[in-house]
């Protein structure tokens, strides 16, 4: 678990003397201490900083030996981060000279590429990790953190110096007095690490730099072939860059047919320390001090996050149930406030005693019941109800010369019996009640004694009225 701090240490006590970075949120970090190691005054400061570190919280990083540390660049097609991470140790076991269920793996963050997830891994021996933790122990170190030399010297020179172009290719050469680490990649993109185990205090000087043109240039030369560029940026750094003298050499070494760009950061002797403080600080690196390994201090942190978080959530999960019961129990008083109108509603038109769920069904049965008991009411209200209708067919009735003998009169229906000089009085009067809404026929059933023409018109109405 990655935990940022308020205030971090980077360590680099690989020289002859202690070198302590500290780093905090409102400063970045910076060299505070430089002094003779081992030495009384060293011990009793690392001391001071254990305890400050089990009371405070504040990060120890150191690095773990660069010549002991593998840094492998991984790939897989997964896309998920879940499904990569659980190939990354099989991938390392076919890459490693040694069973990966012996070694204290690290991982940097996944990140997404065009053809899956790509992570680099930093690896160590856990006998040799082991034996460091005793080693930094006997100097009175107690670290909280474990990072990866070549890692953190890279991070840092981007941080301090981010290149221009993210396409150019750039090194970083670690001058230590016991080892040369040779950290590459393009723009802030980490590639490779190379650690030679050689040593600028070596007697034999000439030596050193013999060896350092071979190697050192036949690394960068394949660096530059990799990256298909023409140039690159280096930049020196650790105790030994501090000897301008010595830095010209390796430089001038290289050969000058390489199109190299040199540089050196300010101090640059503390550059690793500088590097640990700052990533411990803000979480970033890596640390070999997982599982077993861990710091108390750092576990005590994380059992307290976790503990917080758990019961931030409990905290939230009741603050909903809280909103949920309150919520449930407006609805249920908006539910029976509205269940009280409904019902006074209902009453109102179909009476008392309604069974609950039935005020829809007898409120419409109500209506229809006042519907049919309101219907004499508004055909007596009809500006043109059945008198006016039987006004205006006897009417019509006299126009023709028509003789009525049984007139029957309803909303839905209409019977005439009559008699006229003639058929084509009957049918005239067929037509008048038609264009008054009656679908009507005529029949003739014969003649009067006295020789008129007798006929029927009956029929339904065209709608209701």
């Amino acid at each position: 678990m990655a935990l940022a701090h308020s205030m971090a240490y980077g360590i680099d006590f690989s020289a002859d003397r202690l070198l302590v970075a500290r780093a905090t949120r409102r400063a970045p970090a910076s060299v505070i201490l430089d002094m003779p190691n081992p030495s009384p005054e060293a011990r009793e400061w690392l001391a001071a900083a254990a305890r400050e570190s089990a009371r405070a919280g504040s990060a120890l990083a150191v690095s773990a030996p660069a010549a002991q540390t593998i840094l492998r660049c991984l790939q897989t097609p997964f896309t998920a981060p879940r499904k990569a991470a659980g190939v990354w140790a099989t991938l390392l076991d076919v890459d490693l000279p040694f069973p990966v269920e012996a070694a204290a793996c690290a991982y940097t963050p996944p990140r997404r590429e065009a053809n899956g997830t790509a992570v680099t891994a930093a690896v160590i021996r856990a006998i040799d990790l082991d034996a460091f933790e005793e080693t930094c122990r006997e100097s009175g170190c107690e670290p909280t953190h474990c990072d990866a030399e070549a890692l953190a010297l890279w991070s840092q020179i981007a941080h301090e110096a981010p290149p221009a172009r993210a396409e150019t290719p750039r090194a970083v050469v670690w001058l230590a007095p016991d080892h040369v680490t040779l950290a590459r990649g393009r723009g802030t993109d980490f590639m490779a690490a190379h650690v030679l185990r050689l040593s600028y205090n070596a007697a034999d000087r000439a030596s050193f730099e013999a060896l350092w043109a071979a190697r050192g240039r036949q690394i960068l030369s394949a660096h530059l072939a990799e990256t298909g560029a023409a140039e690159m940026d280096i930049w020196w750094a650790g105790p030994g860059a501090k000897d301008s003298a010595l830095v010209a050499r390796l430089q001038q070494a290289l050969g000058g047919d390489l199109r190299l760009r040199h540089a050196t950061p300010a101090r640059p002797e503390s550059l690793l320390a500088r590097a640990l403080a700052q990533r411990a600080l803000d979480g970033s690196g890596l640390n070999f001090k997982t599982g077993k390994r861990i710091h108390p201090g750092l576990l005590r942190r994380a059992q307290r996050k976790v503990r917080r978080a758990s019961q931030a959530l409990l905290a939230v999960a009741l603050l909903v149930l809280g909103l949920n019961a309150g919520i449930i129990s407006h609805r249920r008083a908006q539910d029976r406030d509205q269940q009280r109108a409904l019902y006074a509603a209902a009453a109102a038109i179909a009476g008392p005693h309604i069974p609950p769920g039935q005020e829809r069904l007898l409120v419409e049965r109500a209506l229809a019941r006042r519907d049919e008991d309101m219907r004499p009411f508004r055909n007596a209200a009809d500006p043109f109800g059945l008198e006016i209708q039987w006004v205006e067919i006897l009417n019509a009735a006299a126009d023709m010369d028509v003789e009525i003998s049984r007139l029957e009169l309803t909303d839905l229906a209409l019977t005439i019996e009559g008699a006229s000089a003639n058929i084509q009085a009957g049918e005239a009067l067929a037509d008048k009640l038609r264009a008054q809404g009656w679908n009507v026929q005529v029949d003739s059933p014969g003649r009067t004694p006295e020789g008129r023409q007798q006929f029927i018109v009956k029929g339904p109405a065209i709608y209701a009225r």
